[in-house]
């Protein structure tokens, strides 16, 4: 059991770090010196290959870890052999182990002056050159990671709202984004000490130097010059066995920041960015054989030079071209016609939710990257989510040969919902009341709303705004038409698939308590007190009306406590539309605060009350209106509407709960667009104001 523990990561770690800090306490010999120079030295070209076999900087998360443990114990290798050089220098040049000896003898060659130069030139390169400009790649990283973070989190909040990517994977960048910013902010704190670790080398070794001397000729007995060249061979020594390590590792940061956005490890990118142009490997070929071919240079290396880039250079072309076979190829194969797929009878009842059909004649326009169709039906779907709490399928945007000229159709669960035309050379300039657009075009109504329009050229768009007339481009007109077509028909969209799209919406947000949250109320009520059938009834209705159910628990909550009163459909979304009141009411507002409303005369509920005929069920009652009555009733309310709209007003209408379904249904079959309330669902805090009177 006592084996098993030791054998544990944390506590092997913990019993190597405590080991660094007793070696800054306790003396320990010149042969544990010697074992942690060695590790000093593994750990510092462990950390550089690291770097280079890395894909993205994030794989080696626990870099400033390492970073900060390799110097702790550097300075307590430092420490340690001071108390050894200072101590036991005068013994010999063998006083501080093997190592720091091996190393003196070994760089300066016998020559004290040389080993000098050699740690002072690895001393500036270091603190100056290496340390100076990782530091500040460092520090420009923390600053651009931190101040793009808010950028990147709306980005994958569009993405998701958008249905581009899901909760899970939205949660995972969300994560990755964080983690980056801790990353580069971490690495940048680093940075510093490593800035300082250079520092501490050149005071130590100094201190060394000249307190030996000062040791070995005061307290020893050395001369002087004996005591200078045992010295210096020590502190020279020690200064290198750490400075080598500590140049290692700052190499190591600077190319693990350097690496920023390129793909794949340091060394593939190198070679492959390095090698992907041929002309310039040729040309430093051609540059090498010119110096091996001018006086007073040495031949042979500018020579194997440039024979190394030019045998380089020829790889680099037969890669090319071997890419570019591939290439052909690989095209080539997606142009090829693909073999006939046995359809099955499911395939021909297949039927797409949302599909907007093209004349051939539209598919570059509005399969254009970055003006096309497809990414304002990302929008629009995004739009939809705010607005109605509803996820739209996906759209499909295909080619229709039977259509003619510059025309489209768009189609909801299969059947046509809307038709019309565009220029796709030009711009559509809508009218202003009844000032006519005063440019030569082609005259047309615009599809959603009917208002007078006229095609114009593109090189009048900017005439045209310039005099007040509101402007659209063809694929903006596509996408008003294809909006307002889902929006109306939105009911028809409210499948077992869409439902359960806003299950799990609702029950896998980004943060996990509020999932939890909203999980253990949909458990609660579906199915045993709400059955799912009721469920989507209850959103397809609401949305036929454009109220939202983006807040979904209150419409659950709302369901289940009507579905306890009634098992009848009308009086339970009547309910729900009273509970959820102050939602509906609230885009219908003036800007006063005031909720302009047209009420039915008193007179309508006798005419209801005569035309009364009992329900299939047994249990309610019907209206049975003539179509005179209907038509009366529509062209009263109608004309109400648009002398509330003269004043500035869009007005509702306001009917009793019980009649309110009724005459919504009746003004919705005669193409009245207004919503219909009921008096319950204005709430205590709104000023309703009747405008009209039907």
């Amino acid at each position: 059991m006592a084996i098993r523990i030791f054998y544990n990561p944390t506590v092997m770690v913990s019993l190597a770090l405590m080991a660094v800090i007793v070696m800054m306490i306790l003396p320990v010999p010149s042969w544990v010196v010697d074992i942690g120079l060695t590790a000093s030295f593994a750990l510092a070209i462990l950390i550089f290959i690291t770097t280079l076999f890395i894909e993205r900087p994030l794989d080696f998360s626990a870099f400033p870890t390492a970073l900060l443990a390799s110097l702790m114990l550097r300075l307590s290798l430092n420490v340690s052999s001071t108390k050894l050089i200072i101590g036991q220098g005068h013994t010999g040049t063998g006083a501080a182990g093997g190592v720091i000896e091996g190393f003196a003898m070994f760089v300066m060659g016998g020559d004290l002056v040389l080993g000098i130069v050699i740690f002072a030139v690895l001393l500036i390169v270091n603190f100056i050159v290496i340390t100076k400009g990782a530091g500040r790649m460092a520090e420009v990283g923390a600053r651009f990671a931190l101040d793009g973070m808010p950028g990147k989190q709306l980005a994958i909040d569009s993405d998701m709202a958008a249905g581009a990517i899901g909760h899970d994977e939205a949660r995972e960048r969300r994560r990755i984004e964080q983690e980056e910013t801790t990353f580069f902010g971490s690495l940048d704190g680093a940075s510093k000490f490593v800035k300082g670790d250079a520092v501490a080398g050149l005071l130590i070794t100094g201190l060394n130097l000249v307190m030996g001397v000062v040791m070995g000729t005061v307290w020893r007995g050395m001369d002087f010059a004996t005591a200078v060249q045992t010295y210096a061979v020590l502190t020279v020594g020690d200064g290198l066995v750490t400075q080598i390590p500590a140049v290692v590792i700052s190499v190591a940061s600077a190319i693990l920041i350097a690496k920023g956005g390129s793909q794949g490890s340091a060394d593939k990118a190198l070679l492959a960015q390095l090698g992907g142009y041929p002309l310039a490997l040729g040309t430093v070929a051609g540059l090498m054989g010119f110096f091996a071919l001018a006086p007073g240079l040495p031949t042979l290396p500018f020579l194997l030079g440039a024979g190394g880039f030019a045998a380089w250079a020829w790889y680099a072309v037969k890669a090319d071209e071997r890419r570019k076979a591939e290439a052909e190829r690989a095209e080539a194969a997606d142009q090829a016609p693909l073999p006939d797929r046995q359809k099955t009878l499911g395939d021909y009842m297949e039927v797409d939710e949302i599909r907007v059909e093209f004349a051939k004649g539209l598919i570059p326009l509005v399969m254009d990257d970055h003006s096309g169709l497809v990414n304002r039906v990302a929008s629009m779907r995004r739009t939809i989510a705010i607005d109605l709490g509803f996820i739209i399928p996906d759209v499909r945007l295909t080619d229709n040969p039977s259509l003619d000229g510059d025309r489209y159709r768009i189609r909801v669960q299969g059947v046509e919902v809307g038709e019309g035309e565009v220029d796709p050379a030009g711009v559509l300039v809508i009218a202003r009341g009844e000032m006519p657009v005063p440019l030569d075009g082609r005259d047309v109504l615009e599809p959603v709303y009917g208002a007078p329009a006229r095609w114009v050229r593109e090189s009048d768009r900017d005439e045209a705004m310039i005099l007040g007339f509101p402007v659209a481009t063809p694929n903006e007109v596509i996408a008003t038409h294809l909006m307002e077509a889902i929006r109306s028909n939105i009911e028809e969209l409210v499948t077992r698939p869409a439902l359960d799209r806003m299950i799990k919406a609702f029950t896998s947000l980004s943060v996990t308590a509020k999932a939890a949250e909203n999980k253990t109320l949909f458990d609660e009520i579906v199915p045993d007190r709400v059955n799912r059938e009721r469920l989507q009834q209850v959103v397809r209705a609401l949305l036929a009306e454009q109220v939202s159910v983006r807040n979904f628990a209150a419409l659950l909550e709302a369901t289940a406590e009507a579905q306890a009163i009634t098992n009848q459909l009308e009086p339970v979304v009547e309910y729900v539309r009273q509970k959820l009141g102050r939602q509906i009411t609230q885009p219908l507002l003036a800007d006063d605060g005031v909720l302009p409303l047209i009420q039915l005369s008193p007179e309508w509920e006798e005419v209801f009350r005569a035309h009364e005929v009992p329900a299939a069920d047994g249990q309610a009652t019907d209206i049975a209106l003539p179509p005179s009555e209907i038509n009366r009733l529509a062209e009263a309310i109608s004309s109400r509407i648009g002398e509330a709209a003269a004043q500035g007003r869009q007005a509702a209408v306001v009917a009793p709960a019980r009649r309110r379904r009724m005459v919504r249904t009746l003004l919705a079959a005669k193409g009245v667009k207004a919503p219909v309330l009921s008096f319950e669902e204005i709430g205590t805090r709104v000023r309703p104001a009747i405008v009209g009177m039907a």
